[in-house]
C-alpha cells in the first residue's frame, strides 16, 4: 500500500501524522510524496478555529475530487474528534473516518472501509518518518489540556491533560537524535503543566534528565508555556541549561484583568511583566514570543488600549495575533457584547503595525552580537539559511548567512549578526560545529 499524507494545524498534528506513517510502514506501506501514485490518500485534519475547519474542509474535498476508482480516502485528527458522526455523514467518499492519535491502531487502514473510530487505543510507539525537516523536529509531551479557558475548543477535541511517560519521551528523542535531528522542539497545548495529572509539574526534572541522556550538540526548544507555569525551577532551568535553547512560548491571549477574567486566564500583567523581565535577565539572548486575541466579547477601547500598553511595554521579539471567532460548544461563544468583525480586523492590524516596530527595534539590539545558527537549507539565492536559538523555525524570523566560513545543512554554527530587517537577520559564520552554548557568551548588543 502506498501512502499520501496531508498534515493540517499545528505540530502536535504533525507529530502524529510521522508516527502514523511510521507505523504503516512497519506494515509494509510506503510514503510517497503525490496522491497519482497513492493507494490511501489521508489528511490529518485541524479543528482549532473556523478558519482550520474551513482548511480541513477544502481539503478533503480536493482529495475527494482527485480520488480514482481504487483509492482510499481517509480523514483522521481534530475535526472527526470534534464532530463525530456529522463528518462521516457529510463526506461518504471517505472510506476511513478515525479521530486523533490514528497511529494507536495503524491496522484500521488496511480495512476496505472503517466509517467511524472515534478514539484509537493502543500502545504509542516512538518511531516518526520526519516530514518537514530533517534538522529539527516536534517531540509532544502531553496531550489534552485541562485549563478550560472559555474561546478554546481543545478540552472538547483532545480532552484532558496527559502527559507521556518519560521514559517513552527519552526514547523518542533518541531516535530522533538517530536520525540526524539537531533541535528537538518540545510541544503540548501547555508543556508546563507536563507531570500535573500525575500530582505535581515535572517539566523542570524532565527537561534535566533529557539534556542528560542527549549527546551534546543536541539543542532543546520549548513551545507553549503557560504564564502559571513559569516557576521558579523552571525558571532556574532555563538560566543554567546550556542546550536549552534561550526561547520562551508564552500565549498570553490579553493583558487587560477583565478580559483575562473572562478568558479564564488567571494571572496579572504585571506579573507577567516581571516574569519577562527575569527571563531577560537570566539569559540576556532569550526570544520570547506570544500570541494575543483581539475582539474578545466586552474588549472595548479601553481594553484594547490597555492591550497595546501591555505590548509597549512587554517588547515580544515574536508575536501571532488573531481575531476572536465564537467557537460554538464553548463558554465565550455566547458572551456579550461582541466586537464587531470589521473593528476586531482593525484592531488586529493596529496590534501589527505595533509589533513590526519592535520587533524591527529588537533585531537591530543584536546586530553586533552571536548566537548558534541551526543551518537548515538554502533560501532562493543558494545562502544558507537557519534559526538562531531566539529563533523558532516556521513561526519566526530566519537568520541567512551571507559571509564567513562556510558552512551545510545540518550544522549548528556559531554566527555573528551583520544587518537586520523587520523579521530577518543577516549574519557571518565564525566557526564550523559548535555543541554547546555558554550562558552569557551570547548577548545583545547594547545600543
Amino acid at each position: 500500500m502506498k501512502v499520501y499524507a496531508i498534515s493540517l494545524g499545528c505540530p502536535k498534528n504533525r507529530t502524529d501524522t510521522e508516527k502514523l506513517l511510521a507505523r504503516l510502514k512497519e506494515r509494509g506501506a510506503e510514503p510517497v510524496l503525490s496522491p497519482e501514485e497513492a493507494d490511501l490518500l489521508l489528511v490529518n485534519t485541524c479543528a482549532f478555529i473556523r478558519p482550520a475547519v474551513r482548511e480541513s474542509i477544502e481539503t478533503i474535498l480536493e482529495l475527494a475530487e482527485q480520488k480514482r476508482p481504487g483509492q482510499k480516502l481517509a480523514i483522521t485528527g481534530c475535526l472527526v474528534a470534534r464532530y463525530g458522526e456529522e463528518v462521516a455523514r457529510r463526506f461518504p467518499e471517505a472510506d476511513i473516518v478515525c479521530g486523533i492519535e490514528a497511529f494507536r491502531q495503524p491496522q484500521i487502514f488496511e480495512q476496505e472501509k472503517t466509517r467511524l473510530w472515534l478514539k484509537p487505543e493502543g500502545p504509542d510507539g516512538v518511531s516518526r518518518i520526519l516530514t518537514e525537516s530533517p534538522f529539527y523536529a516536534y517531540l509532544k509531551i502531553t496531550e489534552g489540556c485541562s485549563h478550560g479557558c472559555s474561546f478554546c475548543t481543545i478540552p472538547r477535541i483532545r480532552g484532558p491533560l496527559r502527559s507521556r511517560p518519560e521514559e517513552e519521551i527519552l526514547r523518542e528523542a533518541l531516535e530522533l537524535v538517530s536520525q540526524g535531528v539537531r533541535e528537538i522542539i518540545l510541544v503540548g497545548q501547555d508543556i508546563s503543566s507536563y507531570g500535573k495529572d500525575r500530582g505535581r509539574a515535572l517539566l523542570p526534572l524532565l527537561l534535566r534528565n533529557l539534556l542528560r541522556e542527549l549527546p551534546d550538540g543536541v539543542r532543546l526548544r520549548l513551545l507553549y508555556l503557560h504564564p502559571r507555569g513559569l516557576t521558579p525551577e523552571l525558571l532556574e532551568v532555563l538560566a543554567t541549561e546550556p542546550r536549552l535553547a534561550p526561547y520562551v512560548d508564552l500565549p498570553l491571549q490579553h493583558a487587560h484583568p477583565e478580559i483575562l477574567r473572562r478568558m479564564g486566564r488567571f494571572y496579572r500583567p504585571e506579573r507577567v511583566l516581571e516574569l519577562l523581565e527575569e527571563l531577560r535577565r537570566s539569559r540576556p539572548e532569550i526570544g520570547l514570543r506570544t500570541s494575543i486575541i483581539v475582539g474578545f466579547p466586552g474588549e472595548g477601547e479601553d481594553e484594547f488600549k490597555a492591550l497595546l500598553e501591555f505590548l509597549e511595554e512587554a517588547r515580544f521579539d515574536h508575536l501571532g495575533v488573531f481575531v476572536f471567532y465564537p467557537e460554538e460548544g464553548t463558554p465565550a461563544a455566547g458572551l456579550k457584547p461582541r466586537v464587531p468583525w470589521t473593528e476586531a480586523r482593525r484592531r488586529r492590524h493596529r496590534v501589527l503595525a505595533l509589533q513590526q516596530e519592535i520587533s524591527r527595534e529588537n533585531l537591530r539590539r543584536r546586530v553586533g552580537g552571536e548566537d548558534l545558527v541551526l543551518i537548515t537549507g538554502y533560501d532562493s539565492r543558494g545562502r544558507p539559511v537557519g534559526h538562531a536559538g531566539f529563533q523558532a523555525p516556521e513561526v519566526d524570523g530566519r537568520t541567512i548567512i551571507r559571509k564567513g566560513l562556510p558552512v551545510s545543512p545540518g550544522e549548528m554554527v556559531r554566527v555573528r549578526f551583520v544587518r537586520s530587517f523587520t523579521y530577518d537577520l543577516w549574519a557571518e559564520a565564525l566557526e564550523g560545529e559548535e555543541t554547546l552554548y555558554e550562558p552569557g557568551d551570547f548577548g545583545r548588543k547594547e545600543v
